[in-house]
């Protein structure tokens, strides 16, 4: 497409009045028209460029406040009045009602409907809203309104729409790059296990020693039992920890040692409200919502001798990137998407356009500054800020922890200087505090988050002090260490030089940051490496560019392990989608079971005697949906047991991926086999009952949604499965040695052919 020449076309159609039409000139010349209307705005000709970019369905890079929910009310539109339908995935619920309110004046004039979605809407009001033509909500809403209708009987009842069109994501590197791992679960409370003996299994592990008893693999963040760790383990509680009966006991105690050692408060995670709340890595922002996966919460909550938590038994789940690919055409928005263009053609088929500004940046960005120690830098921090509030020049400090966070501004203001805290103890006032993050003499310490899709204006929100700031330099942005991906240093920078205004940035990194140890700057460095603590910034320029390959040792890390477990889960979702789409088949009407006329004629033949044929096909189909139910949580459970027994067994000469698709596959069809049989048991047993309405189909009477924090750890290190799909052998019986039993592998028995 001439992009200049189609510009050119709409902007004449607007001004003579003359479009009618459907192409995307005449739509998109209207919608210009109603923006002017009912906004008071003149779009950009940047923002027509995203705007036909987004309905081409491509991947658009445009800065901070350049103006991207405009741009995405064009392609929607578009899409609308062509028939189609739109979800316009935000970043939140806050930024889903206001962008949706703020621009559905737009939407009125060009006659398309739009609604919006959040964690409070009711579920009877979604099924109305999502049948608007744009419907704006967050892809977490999203995707649990499709999981819950998996676990839905009745078709009335189903809220999702039965076809996917068109989805723009707002936001895209956080959705569907940080976050693309993050499965989305339901959970019923079918057959769910108590966690309570959890805290038993904590509290007689207090005095167990890292390296004596337990190892920690840094890079993992997992935790391994030492032999006389597990000869300890074994004597506490009374059993082989290492046989099949003594997983679920390996998976605590493993669990219980991470829970102390490794995870961090303040860091990892929050007590608030008596509950374990997640801080998401990437953003800073509390996780609402989203869990440890396995044992890992409870040990978290048994740590702080909270309440242990039952969330029932995961029914159904499903990764936000998967998600994100059932809409036939995506496109979406960021400020850095240019830095993740590759991820997003491999993982997504996206091309990426960048939007240039309307305006030059002015912002001024400082390369990295490199200190010895923590000390020294955060001197040089709080020397900035002084310096800035001075002049009372607006400053935004980007911390990489609440613990930080917290700590700087409580010697900022033992020196006098006062300050708006932002982190996820306090994210409820997120939108607020950095709406006035740009006054005269703010000063804002923030965690990753920085409000991301709200605007830091000059002078506040008004710009009554533009002037002021202006003369003062603008925004100064202050990062307090080296991020693990650039993408969030750009969106921090970003916070600056908004729509061509005055800014700057500079970033602080010390030798002895925790990205630094992990990656070994001291072994990339060599000699450069400062052996002893230096006053002031080091200007070493070999240091300093080992320290920035770091971060893109870092990304290209990051980025593997998304690939790598593409190639784990994709088995699992072909698995997901044919189950759901047989399911729902079978309660819309669009397929009826006929296993029992085809399995048990003779049973079959009976039941029609003894009850209406019409009702006991309604009847089959429900059996079956419920049964499909129990089969999908049995698949569930025998994935996530392969998953966590992966790291225990290796065998050279196989392709762990390979391996481990080929077990789901093997037990997927197997289970499935399975089926016919026991769908005659289920006929037998509604033959004993006087009428159908007598025989209770097992359905969860509550439902519960969250998020798994699963980062895929047991796939890091990338070892083989060893015996996943042969047939189990007599296991010989333990040699004896010096402390006690030989352990026995317990793997190829529980994942031995079904």
């Amino acid at each position: 497409m001439d992009k200049k020449a189609a510009i050119a076309k709409i902007k004449s159609l607007a001004e003579n009045g003359g479009a009618s039409g459907a192409s995307f000139e005449e739509v998109y010349a209207r919608c210009y028209c109603a923006v002017q209307k009912t906004l008071g705005i003149t779009p950009f000709d940047e923002q027509l460029s995203a705007a036909l970019s987004l309905y081409e369905g491509r991947m658009v890079q445009m800065q901070t406040g350049e103006g991207k929910t405009l741009c995405a009310v064009f392609a929607a539109c578009m899409q609308a009045i062509n028939g189609g339908s739109v979800h316009v995935l935000t970043f939140n619920d806050y930024l889903a009602k206001r962008d949706c309110e703020w621009m559905k004046p737009v939407y009125d004039a060009m006659g398309v409907s739009v609604g919006f979605i959040t964690e409070k809407t009711d579920r009877n009001e979604r099924k109305s809203i999502y049948k608007k033509q744009v419907v704006y909500l967050t892809a977490k809403e999203a995707g649990f309104d499709y999981l819950r209708d998996f676990v839905c009987f009745d078709p009335d009842e189903m809220v999702f729409p039965e076809a996917l069109d068109f989805a723009i994501v707002d936001e895209a590197d956080s959705i569907l790059i940080d976050e693309a791992r993050i499965p989305l679960v339901i959970a019923g409370d079918l057959a769910a296990e108590d966690g309570s003996a959890t805290a038993e299994v904590y509290a007689k592990l207090t005095d167990f020693e890292l390296d004596e008893d337990f190892e920690i693999d840094e890079e993992s963040r997992n935790v391994y039992l030492t032999d006389d760790g597990a000869d300890r383990a074994e004597d506490i509680f009374g059993c082989n920890i290492y046989s099949e009966e003594g997983a679920p006991l390996l998976a605590k105690i493993c669990a219980c040692l991470k829970a102390r050692t490794v995870l961090k408060e303040d860091k990892d995670y929050i007590v608030k409200d008596g509950a374990i709340v997640l801080i998401d890595e990437f953003t800073g922002r509390a996780a609402i919502g989203r869990v440890f996966p396995g044992e890992l919460q409870s040990a978290v909550e048994a740590k702080h001798q909270l309440k242990i938590t039952s969330r029932g038994r995961i029914m159904g789940n499903i990764a936000l990137q998967y998600f994100a690919r059932l809409y036939p055409k995506i496109a979406g928005m960021t400020g850095t998407a240019e830095l993740a263009r590759e991820e997003f053609e491999k993982l997504y088929a996206l091309s990426t356009d960048v939007i240039p500004t309307r305006l030059p940046c002015k912002r001024t960005d400082h390369p990295l500054e490199m200190y010895s120690c923590g000390e020294e830098k955060r001197a040089a921090i709080i020397s900035a800020i002084e310096e800035a509030a001075q002049s009372q020049r607006p400053v935004l400090v980007g911390t990489e922890s609440i613990e930080e966070s917290e700590a700087i501004a409580e010697e900022l203001r033992q020196k006098g200087v006062s300050c708006a805290v932002l982190n996820a103890k306090n994210d409820a006032e997120e939108a607020a505090i950095i709406s006035r993050a740009g006054e005269k003499g703010a000063v804002t310490i923030s965690t990753n988050m920085a409000g991301r899709g709200v605007d830091i204006k000059l002078g506040g929100e008004d710009c009554v002090e533009k002037d002021f700031v202006v003369e003062a330099g603008g925004l100064l942005v202050l990062a307090t260490s080296m991020r693990e991906s650039s993408r969030i240093t750009r969106q921090l920078r970003g916070r600056a030089g908004r729509q061509g205004d005055i800014g700057e940035s500079r970033f602080f990194a010390a030798a002895n940051d925790e990205i630094m140890n992990k990656y070994e700057l001291k072994k990339l460095a060599g000699r450069h490496f400062p052996d002893e603590s230096v006053s002031g910034a080091i200007d070493d320029k070999t240091l300093l560019k080992e320290a920035e390959r770091i971060q893109r040792i870092s990304e290209g890390d990051t980025f593997d392990e998304r690939v790598n477990l593409m190639k784990y889960t994709m088995i699992g979702e072909k698995h997901r989608e044919q189950t759901f789409r047989r399911r729902k088949g079978l309660l819309d009407g669009s397929y009826n079971s006929e296993l029992w006329q085809e399995h048990a004629p003779e049973l079959y033949e009976k039941a029609k005697q003894k009850f209406n044929e019409i009702a006991l096909q309604e009847k089959q189909n429900i059996i079956l949906a419920a049964l499909l139910n129990e089969f999908w949580c049995d698949y569930l459970d025998y994935t996530a047991y392969l998953r966590e027994g992966i790291h225990l067994t290796q065998v050279s000469g196989r392709n762990p991926a390979e391996e481990y698709n080929i077990a789901c596959e093997e037990y997927y069809d197997s289970a499935a086999d399975s089926i016919p049989e026991r769908m005659a048991e289920k006929l037998e047993e509604l033959l004993q009952c006087d009428t159908l309405e007598d025989f209770k189909v097992a359905m969860p009477t509550r439902t519960y949604t969250y998020l798994l924090d699963d980062m895929a750890e047991e796939f890091k290190t990338k070892p083989l499965l060893l015996n996943v799909f042969e047939e189990e052998e007599p296991q010989p019986k333990p040699e004896k040695t010096e402390k006690g039993e030989k352990k026995k592998g317990f793997f190829s028995s529980l994942f031995g052919k079904k």
